[in-house]
């Protein structure tokens, strides 16, 4: 017996605010990023204190929850492993190539994510195979090749070489997504699962952040204030997703990932005056035609 979908009704209105709203935050924290990476703060500093910060909001949230954060060994891995994947790993790697390639192309392939985890469950055979979504990978695979290429328009002749990393950092998010699906424990719902990742990816990120320089900034200015933007942004954007998954279903939601990418690159052509070349929109067509082969099909 499947789960009926929720009513069409709850698909108008408020859950479509939510999806733009969502969408438009989540998009506008590589917009963000671009700008704290000019604060001259490394990349672990600007990861930890990105932690940090939502680390503060989360506790908060799950102390006005009013349930407790459970610390059993066994959940203790958990945070431990979803906050190297989730966080410390990918937020320090981002940081890194938003130095050195448009807003709107990290925005880019940072929306392989969806392809990435289905090609990861299906290796470790949590999927099953179906040609639609198979060819939904090889549409992302694809989109990256065009991007790639000497022609597209990248910042420097040596930019390609920085497409490795937020493809790194989209194979970590992918990797996070189905251990959470194979090894979340009992007891623990998504709240708790940020909050504990949370925590341990700041415990992580403490270190090297403080070999790599001041902790502290001496001044509070715009990059300082967009790398707050940042936490905030992500930390409002998640509730919304989770509350819209609930109100309209995860299929619905799922296309949240379109927003996200569309909203990433108009963005850098707003405020930053990017500009693309034919073949990064190319690869966005390509990029929109996987995540809609990759999205589950709605039961009815």
């Amino acid at each position: 017996m499947t789960e009926a979908a929720p009513a069409p009704g709850l698909r108008s209105g408020p859950a479509w605010a939510a999806l733009f709203a969502v969408g438009l935050g989540w998009g506008g924290t590589q917009l963000l990023s671009k700008i704290a990476v000019g604060s001259g703060h490394g990349a672990f500093t600007l990861a930890f204190w990105q932690s940090v910060i939502g680390v503060a909001l989360f506790t908060a949230a799950q102390v006005t929850s009013g349930r407790g954060l459970p610390l059993s060994r066994q959940h203790l891995i958990f945070y431990a492993v979803c906050g190297v994947l989730g966080t410390a790993l990918p937020h320090t790697l981002s940081y890194i190539s938003i130095r050195h390639l448009s807003v709107g192309v990290q925005s880019l392939v940072l929306a392989t994510v969806p392809m990435m985890t289905l090609m990861l469950a299906l290796a470790l055979r949590e999927e099953r195979f179906e040609a639609r979504r198979a060819a939904g990978i090889g549409l992302g695979l694809a989109a990256m090749l065009v991007i790639a290429v000497p022609e597209a328009g990248l910042p420097a002749e040596t930019a390609a070489v920085w497409l490795i990393l937020p493809i790194i950092v989209s194979l970590s998010y992918a990797a996070e997504n189905v251990y959470i699906a194979r090894a979340k424990p009992g007891g623990l719902d998504a709240l708790g699962v940020m909050c504990g990742l949370s925590w341990a990816a700041l415990l992580m990120l403490l270190p090297a952040a403080a070999v790599e320089g001041p902790l502290l900034p001496n001044t509070f200015g715009e990059a300082e204030a967009a790398l707050v933007g940042i936490a905030v942004l992500h930390v409002l954007s998640y509730f919304g997703f989770v509350w819209l998954i609930g109100r309209a279903g995860p299929v619905f939601a799922a296309q949240v990932g379109y927003v996200v990418t569309a909203s990433g690159v108009a963005w850098g052509m707003a405020l930053l005056g990017e500009r693309h070349s034919v073949w990064v929109w190319a690869a966005l067509a390509l990029v929109f035609a996987g995540i809609a082969l990759v999205s589950p099909r709605e039961r009815t």
